[in-house]
């Protein structure tokens, strides 16, 4: 399998003034890019592995390249331009989410404030998410990853 650098679906200046051009090119085709090689390397490693032993060996690469690209991907997609540069971002539209956010939270802002607290702790290689604990559950809540390995 080989795993390919996604298509951003916007220009790299198309977030400015928030983030530069220079930040979402670099971060894009250099970091991310990074863990696409990676995670390749570690798969191609992975199928001519003899042992049990080599293949445990590689778990930790593939672990960790294979979390940095899933993360990433999620990442672009939950990115827009702002609504001056004709897209969407900053605007929650009316929905599901909207009323989940609202209900757990009482506002975007509140959340904003909550998700910002919960994740200022996280350095490197590290991801906040708002998520859904459960099925079985009915509220979101912010969640923290010390590193780029999803769970």
């Amino acid at each position: 399998m080989s795993n390919t650098l996604p298509d951003l679906p916007y220009a790299y200046n198309a977030l400015e003034p928030y983030i530069s051009e220079q930040i979402m090119t670099l971060h894009h085709t250099k970091h991310h890019q990074t863990y696409v090689n990676a995670l390749n390397a570690a798969e191609a490693s992975y199928a001519k592995a003899q042992s049990p032993k080599e293949r445990i060996a590689l778990q930790a690469a593939l672990k960790f390249n294979g979390g940095g690209h899933i993360n990433h991907s999620l990442f672009w997609k939950n990115l827009a331009p702002s609504p001056d540069k004709g897209g969407s971002g900053g605007q929650l539209k009316a929905g599901a989410l909207k009323d989940a956010i609202d209900r757990d939270f009482g506002s975007l802002d509140n959340l904003k404030k909550e998700f910002n607290a919960a994740t200022l702790g996280i350095q490197g290689s590290g991801w906040g998410w708002v998520v859904r604990p459960h099925p079985c559950f009915h509220s979101l809540r912010p969640v923290c990853l010390s590193r780029t390995i999803p769970r």
